[in-house]
């Protein structure tokens, strides 16, 4: 199948294939740097801001490594964990909801978009799917024929010494155990290989993903998602070396506050069709789209704002990007959504499996 990078704002608004412009999201900010598209082959670079190796220098203190992936760096060139997953939910059109999509989403049908989304990409010339780990789906009567596979994808890992590799794993977390040492990460569909992480890592991941892990214990039908770079020691024990949570609602759309995920909620409850901005390595005080409704007039930028004088730095980032604006002001009632528009939407042929 042959991709043509770029080409997302050429589409209708209307049309499946329809890309926002990148501006409205953090994409803006490393595309074109931390993420080069190739238009002859179709393939993609991307450059990390973390090691994947125990010979990689570590990033420095505040340039999105650390113990744990420090997700408001701004770099654009590189990487950040979370910007990873956001761009890999992105590329697997998980950012993007319409009414027909209710109750379609599970972990088979994300686990499966998200690796497609990892072929095609390359980090140091290295196909990035052969260094991303997502669980398949676990089933109890096969669960002898899941741990071999397993096994085997992280089998080149077991080695030592400075050559040591790291691999990537997404998953959604289960819970946070004690362990013998230290602490565990259960990640669900992977109930017999948990994450280990010492006690510094755990202090740094609440310190850091405090928010992240508040807005889980209120959602009992949401998903946390866990990207995290993790090496294998020679017993086969995966100890995680560096980590980044995000929160997704119970579709898997992701979320940052209760303010947003309340706007979700309204769009959701209103059979709205949109895409979700994602934030990438951009700064949490930087302001963004939340939402882009793509079944108005015009495409329709939804902005949360903290004050009144933000409104103009929405209406000027709208005015760049040629879309509509609707914002939000925090501490006021939530305006009425922009009006949807009667149409028929076009319906993308595809090979892939139904309900994304």
């Amino acid at each position: 199948i042959k991709r043509m990078p770029d080409t997302g704002l050429a589409h209708t608004h209307r049309c499946a294939s329809y890309l926002p412009p990148e501006e409205l999201s953090g994409l803006g900010q490393v595309l074109g740097s931390a993420i080069t598209e190739e238009a002859d082959s179709g393939l993609t670079a991307i450059k990390l801001g973390f090691r994947m190796s125990k010979a990689e220098r570590a990033a420095p203190a505040g340039a999105g490594s650390g113990a744990v992936a420090d997700s408001v760096a701004a770099d654009p060139n590189r990487l950040t964990l979370r910007a990873v997953l956001h761009y890999l939910w992105q590329e697997a059109d998980l950012a993007t909801w319409s009414p027909g999509m209710a109750g379609k989403r599970n972990w088979r049908i994300v686990s499966w978009y998200l690796r497609q989304a990892a072929r095609g990409k390359f980090t140091k010339g290295k196909p990035l799917a052969t260094k991303l780990y997502v669980p398949e789906p676990f089933n109890l009567e096969k669960k002898t024929e899941i741990a071999a596979r397993r096994l085997s994808a992280w089998a080149p890992m077991q080695q030592h010494g400075s050559s040591q590799q790291f691999m990537m794993l997404i998953g959604e977390l289960k819970a946070i155990d004690p362990a013998r040492f230290g602490h565990k990460l259960v990640i669900k569909h992977l109930p017999d290989a948990p994450l280990m992480v010492d006690d510094v890592l755990l202090k740094r991941l609440n310190k850091r993903f405090g928010d992240e892990l508040e807005l889980w214990q209120s959602d009992d039908e949401g998903h946390l998602m866990v990207i995290a770079t993790f090496s294998v020691g020679r017993a086969g024990l995966a100890t995680a070396e560096e980590i980044s949570l995000v929160m997704t609602d119970r579709n898997w759309l992701p979320y940052e506050s209760l303010a947003d995920k309340l706007l979700l909620d309204t769009a959701l409850d209103a059979h709205r069709r949109f895409t979700k901005s994602l934030r990438y390595n951009l700064a949490p005080d930087k302001p963004m789209a939340s939402l882009v409704f793509t079944d108005t007039e015009t495409p329709t930028a939804a902005f949360l704002l903290g004050s009144d004088e933000d409104r103009e730095t929405a209406a000027q980032i709208a005015a760049d990007t040629g879309t509509e604006v609707w914002t939000w002001v925090i501490g006021e009632d939530m305006p009425a959504l922009p009006p949807a528009v009667d149409h028929r939407r076009p319906q993308a042929q595809s090979g892939q499996p139904t309900g994304h």
